[in-house]
């Protein structure tokens, strides 16, 4: 600005204010002359700019000096400038509320008013309610694939057991000639499978103000999650229940190298690993073919391992550097292992010395499991005040049926 032109810089009142005084006085013919009367006018203009100059300066120092006062203050958070405003504040006359909104003003921050907002509460949050979705999201519970492969049976109102007729050694026949005696030939023998439901049940114990006053269906809900806990329950015991109020796993039958033709009834036929504590490709092959090809055709076969083994057996090549897990195509489709599905059951063991990992088997012949009823609701809110129990329970069993139907790999220790 200390550069302008004069008229630009000064309005004409202050020029009237401060201009010289020769200039204000009308000239006299007979006084000076015109050169003189240039000079004087060229003198005034030059200490009026001198004077400009200086209160220019003044300004543009103060102001830089207060912008990097507040720029300081603005970093290390206005400490120092409200207390100085604290300690005028009684000078000044200043109310608590006005120093405030000054010193926000000041240091740039939001209005120190009083406002009403969602972060607190006693200010606005309280007339926010938050959204509640009006469902529960479960947990996630594998179903056993035994329920899909298995033989499934219901047993009605007035029996206590399903019983299962089997045939443990077969009818023999003979050739004969037109002419010959016909001799007596043996007749099957038979054996029987008899499976007793075990009940299965759950009580969990729920307020009476709660079960009034929630949002959600409760007794629908628990329902629901109690039904997927049982699945998972019923599973273990098809696997490995000792078969003492509850289902007879089929690892818990005893086990041997011995083919059919020689193996008693109630045996599993197991096949060693060719490694100590892992499996190749081979293992899997040598587990497969001692299935019977009658065996092996039909509904209901395939593999059962868990998810730690199926990681594992995903990594398996064959001799040719192909790998043997073939990835289901399309949605839904199950993946396959050698030409068979395969069920993940994750109660199934981990590859380890003397377990048995992995199943193989015609599980529609190898397995049975037997409903009495579906899942049955006791309401009990009687027997303690202000409680309801809720009693939820399904009676269950299960138990193998042909045992040359299932075959087994064992880890070689």
């Amino acid at each position: 600005m200390r550069n302008l032109p004069f008229l630009s810089a000064v309005s004409a009142a202050a020029l009237s204010a401060h201009a010289p005084r020769a200039v204000m006085m009308a000239p006299r013919a007979n006084s000076i002359s015109a050169a003189e009367l240039a000079r004087q006018l060229n003198d005034g203009f030059e200490d009026f700019k001198a004077r400009h100059n200086d209160r220019l300066s003044t300004l543009e120092n103060a102001f830089s000096a207060q912008a990097s006062t507040l720029a300081a203050l603005r970093m290390g958070g206005g400490a120092d400038l409200e207390n100085s405003m604290q300690n005028r504040e009684r000078g000044l006359g200043l109310s608590a509320d006005v120093r405030r909104e000054v010193l926000a003003q000041m240091l740039g921050r939001p209005s120190a008013a009083r406002q009403m907002e969602s972060g607190s509460n006693p200010d606005g949050g309280y007339t926010i309610s938050p959204e509640l979705d009006k469902s529960i999201l479960p947990l996630l519970r594998t179903l056993p694939p035994l329920r899909r492969w298995a033989t499934v049976a219901t047993i009605s109102s007035g029996h206590s057991s399903w019983q299962k007729i089997i045939t443990l050694v077969g009818g023999k026949s003979a050739w004969v000639g037109e002419l010959d005696e016909r001799a007596e030939t043996d007749t099957p023998a038979l054996g029987r499978v008899e499976i007793v439901p075990e009940e299965l049940m759950a009580m969990p114990s729920l307020t009476n103000q709660v079960l009034e006053d929630s949002a959600f269906d409760l007794e629908q809900f628990l329902m629901d999650d109690l039904v997927s806990e049982m699945n998972l329950q019923e599973g273990n015991a098809f696997v490995s229940g000792n078969g003492v109020k509850k289902p007879r796993g089929y690892l818990t039958l005893p086990t041997a190298t011995t083919g059919d033709a020689s193996r008693a009834f109630g045996t599993l036929q197991h096949v060693l690993s060719g490694n100590s504590g892992a499996i190749v490709d081979t293992d899997l092959l040598n587990l497969l073919t001692p299935l019977r090809a009658v065996y092996r055709a039909g509904p209901g076969v395939g593999w059962i391992m868990n998810s730690t083994t199926e990681g594992y057996v995903r990594s398996l090549k064959d001799g040719q550097g192909r790998f043997i897990w073939q990835q289901g195509l399309e949605m839904g489709a199950p993946n396959m292992l050698l030409g068979y599905p395969v069920g993940i059951d994750e109660s199934m063991p981990d590859v380890a010395a003397n377990a048995f990992p992995i199943a193989f088997g015609n599980w529609r012949r190898g397995y049975a499991i037997v409903d009495r009823i579906g899942m049955k609701l006791i309401r009990d809110n009687v027997t303690r005040k202000g409680w309801t129990k809720l009693y939820f329970y399904r009676r269950v069993g299960g138990a193998p049926l042909d045992t040359n139907a299932i075959k087994l790999l064992k880890i070689k220790p």
